[in-house]
């Protein structure tokens, strides 16, 4: 095979692969991520600890999404600046799910028009890669105690 004959697309894989769109394209796994999502946010919200974080308990550092949770239930409970010292991520979390539980029940039309208008999206701004590398920054800073 002649290694003039592979061709690579470079937004098909990586950082600028679609995330969101896919995921906006089956209704099921959206809908089971919202169900799950719903109840440990419900959870939360009573004050019930569903689990303790795995990384936390057993290596006694926090990971990328400790916090996230009960940061997300006092976002939507209008505790903004609380929610966002306690995870600044908590708007976005709560951001991409209502567009995905939006999107995946709307009309199959519709939903393949938005979900292919989001996979363009990602292809050309790499934002899942960006969020994920902002994540990422973001828990090394606390690890590190540069920021709460």
């Amino acid at each position: 095979m002649k290694a003039d004959s592979i061709k690579i697309d470079p937004t098909r894989n990586g950082f600028f692969s679609p995330a969101l769109a896919p995921l906006m394209r089956n209704r099921r796994d959206v809908a089971l991520l919202a169900a799950v999502t719903v109840v440990l946010l419900a959870l939360t919200s009573a004050e019930i600890i569903a689990w303790q974080c795995p990384v936390k308990s057993t290596l006694g550092v926090s990971c990328p999404g400790c916090g996230l949770t009960r940061a997300t239930v006092l976002f939507v409970q209008v505790h903004w600046k609380t929610a966002i010292n306690l995870h600044a991520f908590a708007p976005f979390f709560l951001g991409i799910g209502i567009f995905l539980i939006t999107g995946s029940n709307l009309p199959l039309g519709l939903r393949q028009k938005m979900a292919h208008k989001t996979a363009a999206f990602e292809r050309s701004t790499g934002i899942v890669g960006l969020l994920m590398l902002g994540f990422l920054a973001y828990w090394i800073l606390r690890v590190m105690n540069v920021i709460p």
